[in-house]
């Protein structure tokens, strides 16, 4: 039987849990990784683990979707850093590739790049936890779209469609063990190629 916690002991427990589930999932993998193994290592009852989490891939996803927050945060404040000295298509390339550097810290993030672990995640997400990440990404092509408009420029097509070849660009440099040794370059080829023609001049 869960115990009843304190709204500040349940904040507490919650942190504890992100932290000692990360280090687990990122040591054995979400499938490999038990609720058994996380209560033990926090030190509460199974129980107790469902008064935060439906389920071990609900916590995952939480950890995902903080991670992808941080992540924004560092965007924002190098695109605006960029911005000092390159025109905005051009400092949103150098933007996203040092994000794409940042997945190599965060093996968690490497999850999107398996459809059947994601789709297992995804199957066991409430409504809730569903629209967080939909809302995250939204607002993150929000932010990108925000700014081109402030240096006058207008987004070509649908925010999907950049959300889209967002993603890909993930995809791409998370596989490009896959494409040889020219893969950063080619990268680097299609992100300007797809700015330049997303993002125009008003």
């Amino acid at each position: 039987m869960a115990k009843h916690f304190s709204e500040y002991e349940k904040q507490i427990i919650k942190l504890n849990m992100l932290k000692e589930g990360k280090k687990l999932f990122e040591k054995y993998g979400i499938k490999k990784t038990s609720i058994d193994k996380i209560v033990e290592s926090v030190g509460i009852a199974k129980g107790s683990f469902y008064t935060f989490y439906e389920s071990k891939e609900s916590m995952a996803y939480d950890l995902i979707l903080d991670i992808e927050v941080k992540m924004h945060d560092e965007e924002m404040k190098n695109l605006h850093s960029f911005l000092q000295k390159f025109e905005y298509p051009e400092a949103l390339k150098y933007t996203v590739w040092k994000s794409l550097n940042y997945m190599d810290e965060e093996p968690l993030l490497h999850v999107l790049n398996n459809p059947q672990l994601l789709n297992e995640i995804w199957s066991k997400m409430n409504e809730n936890e569903r629209q967080r990440g939909i809302c995250q990404d939204q607002s993150r092509v929000q932010d990108f779209v925000e700014i081109a408009k402030k240096k006058g420029y207008k987004l070509t097509e649908s925010s999907s469609v950049f959300n889209a070849a967002l993603l890909s660009f993930f995809m791409i440099y998370i596989n490009q063990s896959m494409v040889g040794e020219s893969g950063d370059n080619a990268l680097e080829f299609m992100m300007k190629a797809a700015f330049d023609k997303l993002f125009i001049k008003d």
